[in-house]
């Protein structure tokens, strides 16, 4: 899927979009953007539901470089390119929403509310976090063979570019989660529960739905922050072409793919398994058809009726025919 951000003009003003004038333009964090250091608001401002909002990017430019943020009240802002602090809110453009059909969960305001995809969101209570480090410890944990990717780098550390690193998805109880150590971007970095987030801390953050605003233009808009941590781009200026960011290449390197549920990786790679299978087959096939003509069967030797010119013509396509069959392919 093609991800972006909204622009500064979807957000706010007499042409935003309609779920931005209805929901409000202060959009709060999940705890795993919480964990990853997303800056939060520090004077008490709560939004729905109770929630404390976050910084958060757009795709528009402003000023001389900067990048047009709303910041932790709603209100328009700029920052940096080169920050990590500010929060990621991904949105589907209508021609990419119109591609996949998500449920509808429920309605806040008179705006519907879809599940599509899925992402670390929610830390797990305070028993569950318990039970799941003990046996992370003793290495009981079934992982599931997914992975999300985050930045390493700190927070702070604006000349270093991106640092990959994983976290295994593991299963328990029917549930998922990813274990992250806490990296709070100041005191009021604080988790749904009230908690504050502690450095280097582990956290068990559970895998759930991800939840998208639809607009009734046929754009979709997550309802909170996905993730923290993560450069807008590593250049010290941006010119309002959201493209050529970094941010858009972590979306569709890693986010893309990432949020997408378990089983449909799982069906992805099992259609490319056939599909590479019946090449194969395929190949194997059509080298049978070209040699076999040049083998007696009763003593496994080269026909001698057959012309010298047409021994290696036939030669020269079995060699052709191996060559473009991998080594993988054939040791599998």
């Amino acid at each position: 899927m093609d991800f972006t951000f909204l622009t500064e003009d979807q957000i706010w003003g007499d042409d935003a979009l309609d779920v931005m004038k209805k929901y409000g333009t202060a959009v709060a964090p999940t705890d795993l953007t919480a964990i990853l250091g997303g800056v939060m608001n520090s004077t008490g401002t709560k939004i729905s539901e109770g929630e404390t909002p976050c910084a958060s990017w757009s795709a528009s430019s402003y000023g001389d470089g900067g990048v047009r943020c709303v910041d932790c009240e709603g209100d328009g802002d700029w920052m940096d390119a080169e920050g990590r602090f500010i929060s990621a809110r991904p949105a589907l453009p209508p021609s990419e929403a119109s591609k996949i059909s998500p449920s509808i969960a429920r309605a806040i305001a008179g705006i519907r509310v879809a599940e599509y995809g899925e992402y670390p969101q929610t830390v797990a209570d305070e028993r569950t976090s318990e039970k799941l480090e003990r046996l992370h410890d003793s290495r009981s944990l079934r992982p599931t063979g997914k992975n999300y990717t985050f930045d390493s780098v700190g927070l702070t550390d604006y000349d270093t570019p991106f640092k990959a690193t994983s976290f295994s998805e593991y299963e328990m109880d029917g549930k998922r989660y990813i274990r992250v150590l806490g990296r709070p971007y100041d005191a009021y970095s604080k988790l749904s529960t009230g908690e504050q987030v502690e450095e280097g801390k582990p956290y068990w953050v559970e895998v759930q739905p991800i939840e998208w605003l639809m607009d009734r233009s046929g754009t979709m808009v997550a309802k909170k922050c996905l993730f923290a941590g993560i450069q807008f781009d590593t250049k010290d200026s941006y010119d309002g072409d959201f493209s050529k960011t970094f941010m858009k290449h972590y979306l569709d390197t890693y986010f893309a793919k990432e949020m997408e549920p378990i089983e449909r990786v799982a069906n992805r790679e099992e259609s490319k398994n056939i599909e590479n299978s019946d090449m194969i087959a395929s190949k194997i096939s059509l080298l049978r058809a070209v040699v076999a003509p040049n083998v007696s069967k009763e003593k496994g030797v080269v026909n001698p009726k057959m012309s010298a010119k047409e021994k290696m013509g036939r030669l020269d396509a079995a060699i052709q025919t191996l060559q473009s069959i991998k080594v993988k392919d054939i040791t599998d």
